[in-house]
C-alpha cells in the first residue's frame, strides 16, 4: 500500500482529543424521587464527573473514533500496488554511451534491460507492448504487438552506442502511439545530458549515482607541414580534480607518454609526433566508472592510388594531368550514370549536373550536388583567393596568391570546411552521409590556375585526400561504401567480430557502426579502414539527472511496471456511513447513552 498524501495522518492525533472530550463530559440524568434522602444515593454518581475515571463501553465512542480514522485515512489517499500495468505498455531504453556506466552493478544498461524484461514478462492477455530506442538516432525497434518473445529477442539484442542517445527525441516518438486507455511509456535512463520531457503517461526509472569519469574526446592524426602529427583530447567528467597517465602505441610501439593534470570539469590538449602511416592507438591509465571511453583509435592513411573516373564534355587540362599523376587508372566519359561509379576511387565532376550522388568520393569542378550543404545561388564575377587554409593537407605547397578567377559560383555552404577563397568561398571541402566530396567554385576554363605551379599540386593533393584508404563517420551512422565491382566484402569490428556485408547497385550497404574504434572493410580490392568517432563530446557526462517533477515516478524499489487501486474513496465512503450511524444511535437513545 502507499499514500498519496501521508501527512494527513497527523490528523489521527483527533483521536485521543475526541477521547479526552468523552472523559470531560458532564452526563446528568433527571431521576424523579419521592424523598430527598434519595439524592444521598447519587452521591456516588459524582465519581462519574472525575477526569480520572475509567472509561466506559460506548458503542457511540467508538463510532466516533472509527469515523474520525476513516476520514483521516481517506484524506492521506491510501491506494494499492498492482504488480501488472492496466493497458499497453511503450518500453524506451537510453543507448548513451554513459549507461555503460558501472555504479550500477553490472552497468546501468544492464539493469535497465533486466527491469524492460522483467515489465515484458508480466504482460497479460489483451496487454502489448513495444520497443523504443534511444540511441544517435530515435528508432521505434518493435512496434506494438502481443508477442512477447519478439520484444524479448528485441531487448536481448539492444548494446548501448558510443554517443549520446537523443532520449527526448524516443520519448516523443514513443509519444505519437496511441496507447489507450491506461498506457504507459516507461523510460530507462541516466538523464545525463539535459531535461526530459514530461507527459501525463511517462514513468520515468532514473539510473546511476556517480559522476567519476574522465576519458578520450578526440584523437586524430594527419600529414602536416612538419610532419605526422597527432592531437589527443581528454576530458574530466567529474567534479574532482584528476592526474592521469597517457599512453600511445602504433603497431606495439610507444609514440607517446605522458601524464595530463586535469581540473574538475576540465579539458587537456596535446599533439606530438607519429610515424608516417598506420594504426594508433591511446590509452588513459585512469580508475573510473566508464573504462569504455579510456581507449581510442586513430589512421594516419598512406593515401594510396585511387581510380579515377572523368565525367566531362572535354578538359584537356585534366586529361593531361591525370597522365602523369600517380593514380592507379584513369577513365573518361561523357555520361554522368551513377551506376557504374562505384567501381572508382574518386569521380570528378567537371561542369556536370549529375543530381543527387550516391556515397563515394567527389571533386566537383563549377558543379554541386544537391544532396551535399552547399548551395549556388547564381554566380559572381572576377572573385579573387584573399585566404586560403595552407595548413590543410589539400592546400599544402600550393600557393594561389594573384590566381584570376573570371567568374564563380556563389557558394552558400551549411556545414564542411572552406578552404579558400574570399567575398565567396572558391575550394571547399565536405565529409557526412558516406559522401566525401571537395568543391572547386569555378571552371578551369575561367581561370589561369591550370598555368600555374599550383594547379598539378592541388590536384594530387585532393586526389591523395578524395582517394585515401580511411573514412571517418560518427558512431551510429549507417555507412554506404562504393563496392569497386565486388558483390560483398568483409567488416571487421574493433573487438575482432567479422561481418559479411553485400553489395546493391554497386554500393556496400554497412550496418550503423556504433563503436568507436577502427573498421576494416576488406574486399577483393583490398582493405579499406573506416574510423567510427563519438558522435558527441558530452557522451561521456555520467552524473545522472532527475525526473521531471510532474512525470510520474517510479514505484517503490524502482518498479516501474504497476498500477496504483485507489482506496481513498471507500474510506471517506465509510467515515461518512458511520458518522450518519453514530447521528442516528444518538438521536434515537434518551440522553446519548449506549
Amino acid at each position: 500500500m502507499t499514500l498519496g498524501a501521508p501527512a494527513a495522518l497527523w490528523g489521527l492525533l483527533a483521536v485521543p482529543f475526541l477521547i479526552l472530550l468523552y472523559l470531560l463530559r458532564v452526563r446528568r440524568r433527571d431521576h424523579p424521587v419521592s424523598s430527598v434522602l434519595l439524592w444521598q444515593r447519587s452521591a456516588a454518581t459524582l465519581a462519574a464527573y472525575r477526569p480520572s475515571r475509567r472509561i466506559e463501553r460506548s458503542l457511540l465512542l467508538l463510532l466516533q473514533i472509527l469515523a474520525t480514522a476513516a476520514l483521516v485515512t481517506g484524506l492521506a489517499r491510501p491506494a494499492v500496488i498492482s504488480p501488472y500495468a492496466p493497458g499497453d505498455l511503450l518500453l524506451v531504453l537510453d543507448l548513451s554511451l554513459s549507461m555503460r556506466a558501472r555504479d550500477v552493478s553490472p552497468t546501468r544498461f544492464d539493469r535497465a534491460r533486466r527491469e524492460a524484461l522483467e515489465a515484458a514478462s508480466r504482460l497479460r492477455a489483451g496487454q502489448r507492448a513495444g520497443v523504443v530506442i534511444a540511441g544517435a538516432r530515435p528508432e521505434l525497434l518493435v512496434p506494438l504487438t502481443f508477442d512477447r518473445a519478439r520484444i524479448a529477442a528485441a531487448l536481448r539484442g539492444l548494446e548501448p552506442q558510443d554517443a549520446s542517445g537523443d532520449v527526448s527525441g524516443a520519448v516523443a516518438l514513443a509519444a505519437e502511439h496511441p496507447l489507450g486507455p491506461g498506457g504507459r511509456i516507461l523510460v530507462w535512463t541516466d538523464a545525463a545530458r539535459g531535461p526530459l520531457p514530461a507527459l501525463p503517461q511517462e514513468v520515468y526509472r532514473i539510473l546511476g549515482t556517480s559522476d567519476d569519469n574522465a576519458g578520450i574526446t578526440m584523437f586524430r592524426a594527419a600529414h602536416g607541414p612538419d610532419g605526422a602529427e597527432a592531437l589527443l583530447r581528454v576530458d574530466n567528467f567529474s567534479g574532482r580534480p584528476r592526474r592521469i597517465p597517457v599512453d600511445v602505441t602504433h603497431e606495439r610501439t610507444e609514440v607517446y607518454r605522458g601524464t595530463l593534470d586535469l581540473p574538475g570539469g576540465g579539458s587537456r590538449t596535446v599533439v606530438f609526433p607519429v610515424p608516417a602511416s598506420g594504426v594508433f592507438q591511446a590509452r588513459l591509465v585512469a580508475h573510473d566508472l566508464l573504462p569504455d571511453d579510456d581507449v581510442a583509435s586513430a589512421v594516419l592513411d598512406p593515401a594510396p592510388l585511387p581510380a579515377v573516373l572523368l565525367v566531362s564534355q572535354g578538359n584537356p587540362y585534366l586529361e593531361r594531368l591525370l597522365q602523369v599523376l600517380p593514380v592507379a587508372r584513369a577513365v573518361e566519359t561523357r555520361t554522368a550514370d551513377p551506376r557504374t561509379w562505384g567501381a572508382f576511387g574518386v569521380v570528378i565532376l567537371d561542369r556536370t549536373d549529375p543530381g543527387p550522388v550516391p556515397p563515394g568520393d567527389y571533386l566537383m569542378i563549377d558543379a554541386v550536388a544537391p544532396n551535399i550543404p552547399a548551395a549556388a545561388a547564381g554566380e559572381v564575377g572576377g572573385p579573387r583567393f584573399a585566404t586560403w587554409d595552407r595548413t590543410d593537407p589539400i592546400l599544402h605547397y600550393v600557393d594561389l596568391s594573384g590566381v584570376r578567377v573570371a567568374r564563380a559560383l556563389a557558394l552558400a555552404p551549411q556545414g564542411g570546411r572552406v578552404l579558400a577563397g574570399g567575398d565567396v568561398p572558391l575550394l571547399w571541402a565536405y565529409e557526412g552521409g558516406g559522401i566525401r566530396a571537395l568543391v572547386l567554385g569555378f571552371a578551369l576554363q575561367d581561370s589561369d590556375l591550370p598555368q600555374r605551379v599550383a594547379f598539378p599540386i592541388l590536384m594530387a593533393n585532393s586526389l591523395a585526400w578524395l582517394g585515401g584508404g580511411g573514412l571517418e563517420v560518427r558512431a551510429g551512422e549507417a555507412l554506404q561504401v562504393p563496392a569497386g565491382g565486388a558483390a560483398a566484402a568483409d567488416l571487421i569490428h574493433p573487438d575482432g567480430r567479422r561481418q559479411v556485408v553485400r553489395a546493391a547497385e554497386g554500393m556496400l550497404l554497412l550496418p550503423p557502426l556504433t563503436r568507436a574504434g577502427v573498421y576494416r572493410l576488406r574486399g577483393p580490392g583490398g582493405d579499406r579502414e573506416i574510423t567510427v568517432l563519438s558522435a558527441d563530446r558530452r557522451a561521456g557526462l555520467i552524473r545522472p539527472g532527475t525526473a521531471p517533477a510532474t512525470a510520474r515516478p517510479a514505484g517503490p524499489g524502482g518498479g516501474l511496471l504497476s498500477s496504483q487501486v485507489p482506496l481513498w474513496p471507500w474510506f471517506l465512503l465509510g467515515a461518512v456511513g458511520v458518522a450518519v450511524g453514530e447521528w442516528v444511535l444518538a438521536t434515537r437513545r434518551p440522553g446519548g447513552e449506549a
